[in-house]
């Protein structure tokens, strides 16, 4: 009983204060939309990513039957790189963040106001079917779709790179063996032409089991090193970031509804905690 009074209670004192209210909704509305016009316009871009399996993408395995996509470990990989110091660091300087976002450069809290405002703007999630959404929020739509375009190929770039040194090591063990096991040879490449090209020349005759197995070995990493420097990715791009003229922020209609129901909650809060100071409940 006492909860169905309270309850009228409650009812009569916002009819009671009706026009308070109603005031005090009109001006939280106009105040709301004041504010949303004068927030800045972003725009959002995204681009949908897989994760390759590393043996699909290595050229070598060219053909080999690989499963082309990889595990959850691949695509985390892929995310970690995309918000990397790194990736922040490229984009930073490549777009000149700095002046883009209006920071001084020599306030000491310079840097961290950046890597909030990146972060703030970067979002990288993996979505229901397993693909990675990396997107990013500007107000200028081009430039949403350039910097997002720009992290996917960075972090491809980034994801390459222990494929490309462990082929460039191998090939730098490889040459280094030849020439500390064999160096009274005035030219190794010179050697390498004469296996390749000269048909009519016996091997036997030049070179012996062990080193023609050291330059073949030689000659495998070489190309290994070649392949790898081939254009590849690691990634397969479902969508690449476009310009969308969609507002994504600020979303004005959630902003004044929400605005509305606050002032007007809070209000008659105010009024009932009023009301029970005077005992007029």
């Amino acid at each position: 009983m006492t909860n169905k009074i309270s309850g009228i209670a409650i009812l009569n004192l916002i009819i009671k204060n009706g026009k308070l209210l109603t005031v005090v909704g009109i001006t939280s509305l106009i105040l709301s939309l004041a504010v949303s016009f004068m927030m800045p316009v972003y725009y959002k871009s995204t681009s949908i990513v897989y994760a390759y399996n590393p043996e699909a993408y290595d050229p070598r395995n060219i053909w080999d039957s690989k499963n082309p996509y990889g595990s959850s470990a691949d695509a985390d990989r892929i995310m970690a790189i995309a918000q990397s110091r790194e990736v922040q660091n490229y984009i930073t300087e490549k777009y000149d963040l700095m002046k883009h976002y209006d920071i001084d450069p020599t306030h000491w809290r310079a840097k961290v106001d950046l890597t909030n405002k990146f972060q703030g703007n970067l979002n990288i999630v993996e979505n229901d079917l397993s693909a990675i959404e990396i997107s990013f929020l500007d107000e200028n739509a081009d430039t949403a779709a350039m910097i997002v375009n720009d992290i996917v190929a960075k972090t491809d770039e980034i994801n390459k790179k222990p494929l490309l040194e462990f082929s460039k090591k191998l090939f730098e063990s490889s040459e280094k063996i030849l020439n500390e096991r064999y160096s009274g040879i005035d030219s190794i490449q010179k050697i390498i032409n004469v296996l390749h090209f000269d048909k009519n020349f016996s091997r036997s005759e030049v070179i012996t089991s062990e080193l023609l197995q050291t330059i073949t070995e030689l000659n495998s990493a070489r190309k290994n090193l070649d392949l790898i420097k081939q254009d590849f990715s690691t990634m397969n791009i479902i969508e690449r970031a476009e310009p969308i003229a969609k507002k994504a922020k600020p979303q004005k209609l959630v902003i004044i509804i929400t605005s509305v129901i606050i002032a007007e909650v809070t209000a008659i809060l105010i009024l009932l905690l009023s009301a029970l100071k005077k005992n007029e409940i």
